[in-house]
């Protein structure tokens, strides 16, 4: 359905805006442990409702997918919203294990709904428009309102815990929520599925593989893309144990926190713009030898200078996500192209939790920064052996 009216795509395009920012305005996430911790959440309680998180995207990763291909994406999106209240609603007087798991398999089950819809609508309402070339363009901009609204949050978060309880901040986070679900009711469904019989499951499944492996050049990107992903991923997760590894002092953590964050945004911004200067691959193959080096660095050189280099991986990262989705919905065709989404978030973390184990390995029998440098060598590697099972033109 193209060619509809500029106003509709524009409104669209405005709640797509204004939903990410609030979605992602949640104050309580800067002292989500610690108050977990003050409802009896032991470090053991965390790490296994971490794990029920993973296992319930996974679950649904793909089958929600195939749901946005088959109903549209609207109505995806508005669940995952309401589910990811539901989980705050619940934490807020959650005083016992099972509660938190509960809350959390309601954030996976939200995430895994909102995975592949989300961009499948920002497509399908360029498209509509006729503007589909600015996919990345916009997903650059998604990006970057994201993290600034992520910056915004911890900051006041950080500010209200010092001066309130923390349960203001879980209400204040549950009325970002619910700004964004009012927000996703007004969204327009560019999307018409099909009215002939729907395929089995399994026809879908198999046609997804089908296109990936006719499509060894976008294979490649994807798994660059993911590579420099949890690289990225890791480093976000885990530079407070580094900066105490160097001797930081934690004084400086809130700098580095910002600057982790900030550091990100010209990447996106920029994306759209060095794509037609420069290949896909060039571009991804560079971003992924850059932080390899970095992480490698910083594992030698455990001080300030290894962590500037770990920003300096995630300045190179920021480009990843436009640069790798632009690819995919490129070519993605629209009865498929939610599905083909859940099936590379699929693959990442799938590729996440297997690198996490070499990850985890190293920095809870070693330190930290040796953790770092498997990583590193990990980036190096798929950096050069994937040159010769990918066609060079991509």
């Amino acid at each position: 359905m193209k060619g509809g009216g500029t106003l509709q795509t524009n409104h669209n395009l405005t709640l797509i805006y204004g939903i990410s920012f609030f979605f992602y305005l949640i104050p309580a996430y800067v002292i989500e442990r610690l108050f977990w911790e003050q409802r009896g959440m032991s470090v053991l309680d965390v790490v296994l409702v971490e794990i029920i998180f993973g296992v319930t995207v996974i679950l649904l990763e793909v089958p929600s997918g195939m749901l946005a291909d088959r109903i549209g994406r609207r109505p995806l999106i508005i669940c995952g919203i309401f589910l990811e209240g539901v989980m705050f609603a619940i934490i807020f007087f959650a005083h016992s294990f099972w509660a938190f798991a509960f809350a959390i398999v309601c954030s996976g089950a939200g995430g895994a709904l909102l995975s592949g819809a989300n961009n499948a609508l920002l497509f399908d309402t360029l498209a509509n428009g006729e503007k589909e070339q600015y996919f990345d363009w916009h997903l650059g901009r998604l990006q970057a309102v994201k993290l600034i609204s992520a910056i915004f949050a911890a900051m006041a978060g950080s500010l209200l815990a010092v001066r309130l309880d923390f349960e203001f901040t879980y209400l204040l986070s549950l009325c970002s929520i619910g700004i964004a679900f009012l927000l996703s009711l007004l969204l327009k469904e560019y999307f018409t599925p099909s009215t002939e019989k729907y395929e089995s499951s399994g026809t879908q499944i198999r046609d997804s593989f089908l296109f990936f492996t006719a499509n060894p050049a976008l294979l490649y990107i994807l798994m660059l893309g993911i590579v420099i992903g949890l690289a990225a991923s890791f480093t976000e997760e885990f530079w407070q144990l580094y900066l105490v590894d160097a001797g930081i002092a934690i004084y400086f953590f809130g700098i580095f926190s910002a600057a982790s964050m900030v550091i990100q945004i010209p990447g996106g911004l920029l994306a759209h713009y060095v794509k037609n200067r420069f290949t896909r691959k060039a571009l991804l193959r560079s971003a992924l030898f850059i932080g390899a080096l970095s992480l490698i660095l910083s594992a030698f050189s455990v001080d300030w200078l290894g962590a500037i280099s770990l920003l300096l991986l995630l300045l190179v990262s920021g480009i990843t996500e436009p640069i790798v989705l632009g690819a995919l919905h490129e070519k993605a065709d629209d009865k498929m192209r939610a599905t083909l989404e859940s099936f590379h978030s699929l693959a990442y973390h799938s590729v996440l939790i297997a690198a996490g184990l070499g990850f985890g390995y190293f920095a809870t029998r070693y330190t930290v920064p040796l953790g770092f440098l498997f990583l590193g060598i990990l980036c190096l590697a798929a950096t050069f052996k994937s040159k010769k099972y990918f066609p060079k033109k991509t």
